[in-house]
């Protein structure tokens, strides 16, 4: 588990030019971290006030967890 969160802790941001992913994915990084689990989807962070509210995504998309990754992208 410490060589999951070392390699999650060092990697880049998805979406820095988007701003909204690279918050919600810094988001469900912390969560890993500190629930030692990827969660499901966003809905696991609002249940543990690490999200005030579901992100609401551009019109046609929704938010996705990459879960090898552990990143947030739009799909």
């Amino acid at each position: 588990m410490k060589r999951l969160i070392s390699k999650i802790l060092k990697r880049p941001d998805a979406g820095e030019n988007g701003g909204d992913l690279g918050h919600l994915t810094r988001l469900v990084r912390r969560y890993t971290v500190e629930q030692q689990q990827v969660p499901r989807d966003l809905v696991d962070l609002v249940s543990l006030k690490y999200l005030a509210a579901m992100p609401v995504a551009p019109r046609g998309q929704r938010y996705v967890i990459d879960r090898t990754k552990v990143e947030v992208r739009l799909e």
